[in-house]
């Protein structure tokens, strides 16, 4: 599901732009759910009660708190690099803060079809490739790894640790965090402390599950055993201990 936050204090704008990125997604046969916010901090507020969106339509100018000034929070208080921001005005708007709040592209009212559409594709893509890798922070340093070389991660007191086919590497944070941020489909969680990759599985019980190249086994705990045989049983329904 694709999930976008349209944020402009003119109503027709938002309106508008709404209507034409569910022309856009009926037309690609892309899932989207949208939510309007007229002002920057109603957007802002819900957003830090764990709100995540894949997309944001940003207006510059509104009163109160501002377009720019809820990219900079977005990006600094929330600590949110995931976000594509799109910001929107008639004119560009003091370009080096909105620099600073890493946009992927400008759209300048009043908008079209074609325009939106191009802006729309250009997300996607963006989307597409973020989709393929992890990124997380550690020690103000933002790192990136391919989903394909995780094995797992494991949740050791404050700390997430992800190993890799080579190394392993370890920021502050929870494994639910990580759901909620959303993982491909070959993660599930088999423990309290452990989300595991099941392209690497090369054994499976009811019980537990043997990774590639990692000695010893991993426990599937009874609170996520039945999600987690859901998801693992039709990819190894042969492996299985009936």
């Amino acid at each position: 599901m694709w999930s976008i936050a349209i944020c402009d204090d003119n109503a027709y704008d938002c309106d508008n732009l709404e209507e034409l990125l569910e022309f856009y997604c009926r037309e690609k046969s892309v899932a989207m759910e949208s939510e309007l916010f007229y002002d920057g901090s109603s957007l802002y507020e819900k957003m830090s009660l764990g709100k995540r969106y894949d997309l944001i339509f940003l207006d510059i100018l509104m009163d109160g708190m501002d377009g720019i000034e809820v990219g900079d929070e977005i990006r600094r208080r929330l600590d949110d690099e995931d976000v594509e921001i799109v910001y929107m005005s008639y004119e560009m708007q003091d370009p080096e803060a909105v620099i600073e709040n890493r946009p992927i592209k400008f759209l300048r009212k009043p908008f079209g079809r074609k325009r939106v559409f191009q802006i729309a594709d250009y997300a996607r893509k963006l989307g597409f490739r973020r989709e393929q890798k992890f990124s997380f922070q550690k020690n103000k340093v933002f790192y990136q790894v391919p989903y394909e070389e995780i094995l797992y991660f494991q949740s050791v007191g404050r700390k997430v640790e992800i190993h890799m086919v080579k190394g392993k590497q370890e920021f502050y944070g929870k494994l639910s965090q990580l759901l909620e941020r959303g993982l491909p489909e070959s993660f599930v969680q088999i423990h309290q402390s452990y989300i595991v990759n099941k392209d690497f599985i090369v054994k499976c019980t009811r019980d537990w599950v043997s990774l590639k190249g990692v000695q010893g086994y991993f426990t599937i705990s009874r609170t996520f055993r039945r999600t987690a045989m859901a998801k693992l049983r039709r990819q190894f329904l042969a492996e299985f201990v009936r």
